[in-house]
């Protein structure tokens, strides 16, 4: 009697098929994809000018002050509205894994220790789950920020030229900018102080090089 034996193809190796292989790189490829279609739609249709934008450097961090008290007042909405509705459980889960520790401690038998893994596998999947509601609460508030103006995109352009642009033009450019500006403020005010640092140290290193 015959046996078939079945194997599981990995990843490079010859054995692979082109199907397994775009099934495993289908993110990458759509992206690609995306990326070719913005390309050729721009190069036959759209064939936009660059957008003019001014960067003061000693007026930067101003400029974006607001964007970071926006990402700091956002983050702690997010605690609040989160926080109640959340923290009773993981309080219950914590009190629970800290219980187990102590009975593993005490007698540290197999099942114990499979009791202690449980719990903190729960814990983990509960804050997992925590931090899926925050994100999405910290997008939600932040894509309504950009939307009534604080964008990090806007304070730097030159609105003279930019009314010269076509209106698709102005109109992909504030949504592009609503965008960006949303997911800066969703990341939280630290991301933002980095930004700023790193631009102004930036500049400051370039103005130091072309002074000496």
């Amino acid at each position: 009697m015959s046996s078939v034996i079945l194997t599981t193809p990995v990843p490079g190796d010859a054995s692979e098929t082109p199907l397994a292989w775009i099934y495993q790189n289908r993110l990458q490829l759509a992206t690609f994809a995306v990326a070719v279609l913005c390309l050729t739609t721009f190069g036959v249709c759209l064939r936009w000018e660059c957008v003019s934008l001014s960067i003061p450097v000693t007026n930067i961090a101003n400029l974006l002050a607001p964007l970071v008290f926006a990402a700091a007042v956002i983050e702690r909405a997010v605690e609040i509205l989160v926080s109640p509705w959340r923290d009773a459980h993981a309080s219950k889960l914590e009190s629970a894994l800290s219980a187990m520790k102590a009975a593993s401690a005490a007698n540290p038998a197999a099942q114990n220790a499979a009791d202690l893994q449980a719990a903190s596998d729960a814990l983990d999947e509960y804050r997992g789950e925590t931090q899926k509601y925050a994100f999405g609460v910290s997008l939600t508030l932040s894509i309504l920020t950009a939307i009534v103006g604080v964008r990090v995109l806007g304070p730097f352009l030159d609105i003279a030229k930019f009314h010269t642009a076509t209106q698709a033009q102005q109109l992909y450019f504030l949504c592009l900018d609503v965008a960006l500006s949303a997911a800066l403020l969703a990341g939280g005010a630290d991301g933002l102080h980095f930004i700023v640092k790193a631009v102004t140290t930036f500049f400051d290193a370039t103005a130091q090089k072309a002074k000496s």
